[in-house]
């Protein structure tokens, strides 16, 4: 067999050793002082169907020629570590575990659809080319912290992590591909996925992920989009992903109806938000305090869009807790849509929130407001009120008066509208409150009439105020 074997490395063939065992050994002497290439050839190891007995050990090595190891079956843990290699491609491989610390791959990387028992240690591994583990089975953890790939990141599309897998500080030029992956964490309430800090130049997509445990993506930078589409996060008694700071042009937050756990957005900024508020799953909590957006949309399969009523009840029933950001947020989002109606409508429902947030008295105030004025957002409600007020007054004590004179043969001809309006209108005096003097019901009523003077006087400046801010 090991004559076999290299002859077709020195030819540069792919030979298919059909079970048989080759020694780890031999691979290892080929690629590191083998015999010269035919003429006109270039040789390289390319076995497929082999049983690697021994310990494939290339720890520090120095080689150009490819390394093809296709649906290899390995008794003992492959070692790459601190080697520097041409490419890699140890498809459909069986293999207890793999330990490939500062690995330098000049090409490409690929380990699909293989069983690794064990861990996969890539810890700052670096790829000139694509990194592809799609469709792979790891047993242990698989870490591929601080990795640097040049081309994509293939680790979805049927790959399974039992112990999780950890990108942080991992910097990828092209995609991060986690879609139709499983993770589960490696402890009940531990993490699933985790790429903290990492720099995506593509997009992430995890599109059907399944996540058993945290998602964890603090401080991800992804250029393109981070999409979790019809993805199962699953950490009921926990978080089931942190965004917390992270920034990508648009982010598709559209979790499986079957997810549980809080979602947390903290202080994340995003450019495009696209969610369906309709279709949130009914365990998943969300923090929204500190999340920046630019625009906000849905996609769905309908053409139905959500209305900000529809997104405030999901807000009020998802995220409890009151922080008046999110709806500065959802309203910027709709102006810049166009729909200031709707953008007035958040802000009404940020103020009610906040004066209840002030206690009794503050609930009382703002129940004031809104009814009155809407809290500035709603201005043609003070008009009536003021119109109300000055009718109903004016129309009491024309049927009641003349009132008494306070200095009989000074004051002016009684006149029961100009009196109305001169109680109703604080810090304007008209010559008519104090030249007459109210007593009984009537005095009850004019003191009514002052009150609501000042009510309505407080809400229109604080009103004012507000549409002068914006």
């Amino acid at each position: 067999m090991g004559r076999l074997v290299r002859a077709a490395f020195r030819a540069g063939l792919p030979f298919d050793a059909r079970g048989a065992a080759v020694p780890a050994a031999l691979i290892a002497g080929l690629l590191l002082d083998g015999p010269p290439a035919r003429a006109g050839r270039t040789a390289r190891v390319d076995l497929s169907g082999a049983r690697v007995t021994g310990r494939l050990d290339l720890t520090g090595a120095r080689v150009d020629a490819p390394l093809r190891l296709r649906g290899c079956t390995f008794e003992q843990p492959i070692a790459l570590d601190h080697a520097e290699l041409g490419s890699v491609n140890l498809d459909g491989a069986t293999l207890p575990s793999l330990d490939a610390e500062s690995l330098r791959v000049r090409r490409w990387f690929g380990m699909r659809g293989a069983r690794v028992a064990g861990e996969a240690w890539l810890h700052h591994v670096r790829v000139d080319g694509a990194l592809d583990l799609s469709g792979t089975s790891f047993g242990g953890a698989v870490n591929l912290q601080r990795a640097v790939v040049e081309g994509d990141a293939r680790l979805g599309h049927g790959s399974s992590y039992a112990c999780g897998v950890r990108l942080d500080g991992a910097r990828i030029a092209g995609d991060l591909n986690l879609a139709q992956c499983t993770a589960h964490a490696p402890k009940p309430g531990g993490t699933a996925i985790a790429a903290s800090g990492a720099v995506i130049g593509g997009g992430l997509w995890a599109h059907e992920l399944v996540a058993e445990g945290t998602v964890m993506l603090i401080g991800l930078r992804a250029a393109a989009a981070i999409t979790l589409q019809r993805t199962q996060l699953r950490a009921p008694d926990g978080d089931a992903l942190l965004l917390i700071e992270a920034q990508t042009a648009m982010l598709t937050l559209r979790p499986a109806p079957s997810s549980a756990g809080t979602v947390v957005l903290r202080d994340a900024h995003v450019g495009r938000l696209v969610d369906d508020p309709a279709g949130w799953p009914q365990a998943c909590a969300i923090e929204l305090a500190g999340l920046t957006y630019e625009r906000i949309s849905r996609r769905s399969n309908d053409a139905t869009a959500w209305t900000a009523r529809e997104r405030l009840a999901w807000m009020a029933r998802y995220d409890p807790s009151f922080a008046p950001g999110p709806y500065d947020q959802l309203a910027a989002a709709l102006r810049r849509d166009g729909r200031e109606q709707e953008a007035r409508q958040v802000l009404r429902e940020r103020e009610r929130l906040r004066h209840r947030a002030m206690g009794r008295l503050g609930a009382v105030w703002g129940a004031v407001q809104d009814a009155t004025i809407g809290f500035g957002y709603r201005p043609a409600r003070a008009l009536l009120w003021l119109l109300a007020v000055l009718g109903g007054g004016a129309a009491w004590f024309a049927h009641s008066g003349p009132l008494a004179p306070v200095k009989p043969g000074e004051g002016p001809t009684w006149d029961p509208l100009l009196y109305t309006l001169d109680l109703l209108v604080p810090l304007v005096d008209l010559g008519h409150e104090h030249a007459w003097n109210p007593t009984g019901p009537d005095k009850a009523v004019a003191v009514a009439i002052m009150a609501a003077g000042w009510v309505l006087a407080t809400t229109v400046i604080a009103g004012a105020g507000r549409a002068l801010r914006r």
